[in-house]
């Protein structure tokens, strides 16, 4: 009882300071919007929370222990924790989260946790899993198909599941004419069995913020871009348990300038 207490107000807390950005890296050219028939399951919310929560103090957690190796108690890797961010909510999430399954085991799921924040919140059954679910694309449209550079580009996808969605991550990536790699990760929560759909808006402006020194600027030069989506349970791509291709769908849109 204590410890349901202590998880769910750990990540109560961790709601609070997970800032609006998506967990998965996402190009500022690519926004998500749900389509009408699309439908969630309001039990499912405590998954993004953990996720968007604890990104963070993973990356946080291994950094500290690849300069300082393993701490001797919770206090000190978490006091390290809220020196190292300046957060003093973070160390805190820390210091429940390791208080909750010991130091010992926090600190071997933070190093099976790596860069995959979905194994991690499932192990701490925050996230559902579904090793039988399934998923596969029933359409793709880009709309339009040709457009003026500087025009939004619609995507639209449908995917059907006969057994259910583990909890996973859609991946969208673009091949420019200009060889920049665009891409976004995004979250896909368990889903029951079902029909649901997603559009994904490609603005095809120049980011006048990009400065080239520190970044590739994508410049949306006339031609064809090729668009290939992953569907996954888990992490596309982790060597994590519960991780699986769904499927893959693929499009192209042609930009020209008058």
């Amino acid at each position: 009882m204590y410890k349901s207490f202590v998880i769910v107000f750990l990540v109560l807390i961790g709601g609070i300071t997970a800032d609006t950005r998506k967990f998965f890296p996402q190009s500022t050219h690519i926004q998500r919007s749900v389509l009408s028939h699309s439908t969630k399951d309001v039990n499912l919310d405590w998954c993004p929370q953990c996720i968007n929560t604890f990104d963070d103090l993973v990356q946080v957690v291994l950094e500290i222990i690849l300069q300082y190796g393993v701490m001797d108690s919770c206090g000190h890797l978490c006091d390290l924790v809220e020196e190292k961010t300046g957060s003093g909510l973070l160390g805190f999430i820390c210091t429940m989260g390791c208080d909750f399954i010991g130091l010992e085991e926090f600190v071997k799921l933070m190093n099976k946790a790596d860069i995959d924040p979905i194994y991690y919140c499932e192990t701490l059954k925050l996230c559902p899993i579904n090793d039988n679910g399934d998923a596969t694309f029933k359409s793709f449209a880009v709309l339009p198909p040709r457009a003026k550079t500087g025009s939004k580009i619609a995507l639209d996808l449908v995917y059907v599941s006969k057994n259910g969605t583990g909890t996973g991550e859609m991946i969208l990536m673009i091949k420019t004419v200009d060889k920049i790699p665009l891409s976004a990760g995004l979250l896909l929560e368990a889903q029951k069995p079902g029909t649901y759909g997603e559009r994904i808006t490609v603005d095809t402006t120049p980011d006048p913020e990009c400065d080239p020194t520190e970044s590739q600027c994508e410049q949306w030069l006339e031609g064809t871009y090729n668009v290939t989506v992953l569907l996954c349970n888990g992490q596309c791509g982790s060597h994590h348990p519960h991780t699986a291709l769904y499927d893959t769908a693929h499009g192209s849109f042609t930009l020209y300038e008058e």
